[in-house]
């Protein structure tokens, strides 16, 4: 699990935004400048206005941080210089549409350095809904657990508990000797006989 990353502002739901563009894209992988275009767009362009459109600093730098920080979806590589992203799922897909090609990689004992988009360019299927719903609540999870790990114990409301339970029993039980004390002493004097 990320530590403490689902706890940055707007974290979650980047990542979901993330899950579902990478996710049914037609392509597994993309640049990151491709993605950052996609995700940060107000309205749909084709592929040429999204290679054309200026990227932010701090809309590259946000984006290149989600996509790092969570590699439980995200495989960020970099490919003729520049970085590249994709959804793990689809990667995984993209090694079981070409089986052998995987077991040359394996036998080699090393990948070689273009060999990610190699695969990539294998294309795979977009995910479905309920492969998309499985990562987005996977996502939740994470983030709810994250989020539960950070919480304080409430340790005041047990001992707090047991004081004001323990001065209720001494008020209460010393109230009760006096009274059966003073009912005692009652009995004892004359003018009651």
């Amino acid at each position: 699990m990320a530590n403490g990353h689902y706890l940055e502002k707007d974290r979650l739901s980047n990542v979901i935004a993330a899950i579902q563009l990478l996710g049914v894209s037609d392509q597994p992988t993309g640049t990151l400048n491709r993605w950052v275009a996609e995700l940060e767009a107000g309205e749909e362009m084709t592929p040429e206005q999204l290679e054309r459109t200026p990227i932010k600093y701090a809309e590259r730098k946000k984006w290149s941080a989600v996509f790092e920080q969570h590699p439980e979806f995200f495989k960020t590589y970099s490919a003729r210089g520049e970085q590249h992203v994709m959804l793990r799922w689809r990667y995984a897909q993209s090694f079981n549409a070409n089986p052998t090609k995987a077991a040359d990689s394996a036998a080699e004992g090393r990948k070689k350095p273009d060999d990610a988009e190699q695969h990539a360019i294998v294309r795979s299927k977009p995910l479905n809904a309920d492969q998309l719903q499985v990562l987005i609540n996977t996502a939740i999870e994470l983030h709810d657990k994250e989020v539960a790990s950070k919480r304080r114990p409430n340790r005041w409301p047990p001992f707090l508990l047991a004081a004001v339970g323990a001065a209720l029993g001494t008020i209460v039980g010393g109230g009760a000797v006096v009274l059966l004390g003073w009912m005692q002493m009652m009995r004892m004097l004359p003018i009651f006989d």
